[in-house]
């Protein structure tokens, strides 16, 4: 009975997981991909890519995110939000890393304890 109640949990847990990561992705049309990134007060984040408008990006990752959550949008690229003790970075670039580096930038600009909370990358 123990052992049949690990499994029922565990394939809660994965399905919860594959649910969540289906509403992150969505389908657009190469070269026309929009995705979001959000955060709130207390750690709150979310992200969506691959969606085939601005605005559907921004409902979902608001919506991973939860109520209150600023959104920032972008478009066939990558960004990066880094938050730390004295504000926060937001980047977009043509790569991840670029991003990341440019919100990690920022953020330190503002104060210290800077650290990426949530990136996203399309398609293109």
């Amino acid at each position: 009975m123990t052992r049949l109640r690990l499994v029922a949990v565990g394939l809660s847990a994965v399905m919860g997981f594959a649910l969540m990561s289906g509403s992150a992705r969505a389908e657009c049309t190469i070269g026309d991909c929009w995705g979001a990134v959000a955060f709130g007060s207390g750690g709150a984040w979310g992200y969506a890519v691959n969606h085939p408008s601005r605005s559907a990006a921004g409902e979902a990752a608001s919506e991973e995110c939860g109520s209150g959550c600023r959104v920032l949008t972008f478009h066939n690229s990558c960004a990066a939000y880094a938050a730390g003790s004295g504000g926060y970075g937001w980047g977009n670039a043509s790569t991840r890393e670029e991003a990341e580096e440019t919100a990690m930038e920022q953020c330190r600009s503002l104060g210290g304890g800077c650290a990426v909370k949530v990136y996203g990358c399309t398609s293109r």
